[in-house]
């Protein structure tokens, strides 16, 4: 980038941030903690008012300050997450207070599990996603969400698709966007074309993306190899709605890229990634005013994702140049609850969900070459549980209580392992004044052990070819977690139309039998030999604070979590624990909120209480501004400048320097018919 188009990208993004006129009010959805949440229950409620670590994030502030082309971008801004993965595969594994992995997040697009992994230098688990077909994103910290899933000890990411009412104003039966997108750093272009159209019973919405990146360069000016990278997606998304109260929703989501496989280019082997992503989600729902009883839900979904890859560069004797290798990992599952209401009359009301869900897990590994197929063994894998929740609202005191019964059972190269357990969970919360709520959970979850974790079995290639074993002994995770926090939600405190809205989470969490990779022999020196197993237990304790004041004029938001992670056999770090982070995020809103501008920065502490050195990582501190200016009905602008000061920095768990400078500028075009 010149000098001269730096310094006028530098003039309009300081103009715009820091301008200040008078305008109208707020749109609600920019309070990041009203957005409505499902994760916690089950049950449709604004993040402020669930009894847990409870976050969101909506299309409009996706929109407004970030255009992200990574999800990594939207999660990097709540406490208690992070993600992991490296600016190579667009992969991204998302990461709640230092639990990652083999489905300890449940992450879900649209309902369906996202369990594709492969054994590598990155991590174990990994999902992909565009986030431009994104509606909402619902974050629920902990295993106090087990009932939305099995093996949640970390917590849940759910990722809503859009539907057609995000693309369709009142009164129009059909609209069309166009969204182009340019990026400097690596002369990235991301072109969007999303259609939508509805009648009286129906509606759909359909999109198709295409992302293309070019080698970046880092904060010292220096080209990141082998970051380029080409994705193209697309979606549709359904509904239909043959009488009062019932609707039927489907979904098709296809996802394909291009990428160097990172961990190998790294240590000097290359190899092509050609990544094909197929998911096919139907759901039926019912729900009626008249029909307290039944609130009812039901959803099928199949997920599959292959990862082929191709040897290039320098060859060996055992993997010459060209040999192929794959890895299919498909997922087929169900979720099936139902919610009965009751009201009691004077403020007192229960309600009961109850349901059933479970997932099977198919993973095929090709590697006639090399040794993908060994650290990546093939297998099956299935879980199926049932849960029981109620919740009682008896004046000012919330109390819910669940039941949650798992079961799985594994197979795979000869080895068969299965098991069961009943996980509890108890919520109390009291509203001793209007505004001011605070909750108390005990919540425990359960694990079963990935296939890969049970079945990796063979040499790690050279040059340190040290044995990996299987181990059919591995038990289930199990975890068991303390939780307290405070929800704060004022409006009209200083003028009329502001409000103030602030979530404080402490935890601790205990899991036992906690699974992970260790030395079990100093043979063969120098690099021993290594196997999976279970930990007597990790610890892991932390704090979390979500805060938002919105003036309509301005507005201003603080996110900060402090996370400590023990593995408690031997008292070092454990090495998925993400570094202290504090972000703070402002901004104002002009003409008759046609443009919105502000920044954010993001303080990052150093993250050394590690037992690998190699994976510490220096603190940092991240700039960056955005801008958004309704040009008319049919037209918006946005820019966004990331790392406004071109600082060199390494996130924790990644092994490649984050982008430099880097100027975003977007045009949107919308056309609707009445």
């Amino acid at each position: 980038m010149t000098t001269l188009w730096r310094r006028a990208l530098l003039a309009t993004a300081s103009t715009l941030a820091l301008s200040t006129t008078t305008v109208g009010p707020a749109s609600a959805q920019e309070i990041q903690l009203d957005g409505i949440i499902v994760t916690f229950s089950r049950t449709m409620q604004s993040a402020i008012d669930a009894m847990a670590g409870s976050s969101t994030i909506g299309r409009e502030q996706m929109d407004e300050q970030f255009q992200p082309s990574s999800i990594t971008e939207v999660l990097s801004t709540i406490p208690g997450v992070s993600t992991d993965g490296t600016t190579r595969d667009p992969g991204v594994a998302v990461n709640i207070r230092g639990l990652q992995d083999f489905g300890r997040v449940n992450m879900l697009i649209e309902g369906a599990r996202q369990n594709f992994q492969r054994s590598s230098h990155g991590p174990n688990g990994v999902m992909y996603v565009e986030p431009e077909m994104l509606q909402r994103v619902d974050i629920t910290r902990g295993p106090t969400a087990t009932i939305y899933g099995s093996g949640a000890i970390g917590g849940v990411a759910a990722f809503e698709l859009l539907d057609a009412d995000a693309i369709l104003r009142a009164g129009e039966y059909a609209a069309i966007r166009n969204r182009t997108t340019y990026s400097t750093n690596g002369n990235g272009w991301l072109e969007s074309v999303t259609g939508a159209a509805r009648s009286a019973t129906f509606d759909v919405v359909g999109q198709l993306n295409g992302r293309w990146d070019g080698n970046y360069k880092d904060g010292n000016g220096t080209t990141v190899r082998d970051t380029e990278k080409d994705v193209t997606s697309g979606m549709v998304k359904a509904r239909w709605r043959p009488a009062i109260g019932h609707q039927i929703t489907g979904t098709v989501v296809n996802y394909n890229a291009d990428f160097m496989d990172w961990a190998a280019a790294t240590s000097g082997t290359r190899r092509t990634s050609e990544l094909e992503n197929l998911q096919f989600t139907l759901g039926y729902t019912f729900k009626r005013d008249d029909t307290p009883m039944l609130d009812f839900s039901a959803k099928a979904y199949r997920n599959s994702t292959l990862l082929t890859q191709t040897r290039i560069g320098t060859g060996t004797v055992f993997e010459p140049i060209g040999s192929r290798r794959s890895f299919d990992v498909v997922t087929t599952g169900f979720d099936v609850f139902n919610t009965s209401r009751f009201n009691f009359g004077g403020g007192t009301t229960f309600a009961l969900t109850y349901g059933v869900d479970g997932f099977e897990d198919k993973v095929v590994t090709s590697d006639p070459n090399g040794r993908g197929d060994e650290l990546t063994p093939s297998g099956r894998r299935s879980v199926v549980g049932a849960f029981v929740q109620g919740h009682l609202k008896l004046g000012m005191v919330d109390v819910i209580s669940a039941l949650r019964y798992d079961s799985y059972e594994l197979e795979g190269g000869g080895t068969k392992l299965s098991g069961d357990r009943v996980s509890p969970k108890i919520t109390v919360g009291v509203t001793p004044v209007k505004g001011f709520q605070i909750f108390g959970t005990y919540a425990e979850g359960y694990r079963a052990p990935a296939v890969t974790e049970t079945l990796i079995n063979g040499l790690h290639p050279l040059p340190a070819p040290f044995p990996l074993l299987p181990n059919p002994n591995l038990k289930p995770e199990t975890a068991q977690t303390l939780e307290a926090g405070v929800n704060l939600k004022y409006d009209n405190i200083f003028r009329q139309g502001d409000a103030f809205r602030a979530k404080f989470v402490a935890f601790h969490n205990e899991v036992q039998d906690y699974i992970g990779f260790r030395v079990v022999s100093p043979d063969p020196v120098p690099f021993g030999t290594y196997q999976y197993q279970n930990f007597t237990s990790v610890t892991l304790d932390g704090v979390e604070l979500e805060a938002t004041y919105d003036a309509r004029t301005w507005f201003i938001g603080l996110a900060a979590s402090h996370i400590r992670g023990t593995d408690d056999d031997t008292g070092l770090g454990l090495s998925s624990v993400p570094a202290d982070q504090i972000v703070v995020t402002g901004g104002v809103r002009m003409f008759d909120n046609k443009l919105v501008a502000g920044g954010r920065v993001r303080f990052v502490a150093s993250q050394h209480r590690v037992a690998d050195a190699a994976l510490a990582s220096d603190a940092y501190n991240i700039v960056d501004l955005f801008g958004q200016y309704i040009v008319s009905d049919s037209t918006t602008l946005n820019l966004n400048i990331n790392n406004l000061f071109d600082v060199a920095y390494r996130p924790f768990l990644t092994q490649l320097n984050d982008p430099g400078f880097n100027a975003r500028l977007g045009v949107t075009i919308r056309l609707g018919a009445n």
